[in-house]
């Protein structure tokens, strides 16, 4: 049997606008890219939450 898991990810970005409308996909690529190669195998473990499971059809 397979499972399929959905995680999530916090990462920050700084920007000029309060309701993130100045973000584009390069930062976001950018703040997640960074944030992942900044952490450790144990730290990462510990930054994603999974939220979702089910399980795969064969």
């Amino acid at each position: 049997m397979k499972y399929n898991h959905a995680f999530d990810f916090g990462f920050e970005i700084v920007s000029e606008c309060e309701q993130a409308t100045d973000v584009t996909p390069a930062m976001l690529r950018e703040a997640l890219l960074s944030k992942v190669k900044s952490l450790s195998d144990k730290e990462l473990k510990h930054s994603c939450n999974c939220f979702d499971t089910h399980e795969e059809e064969a």
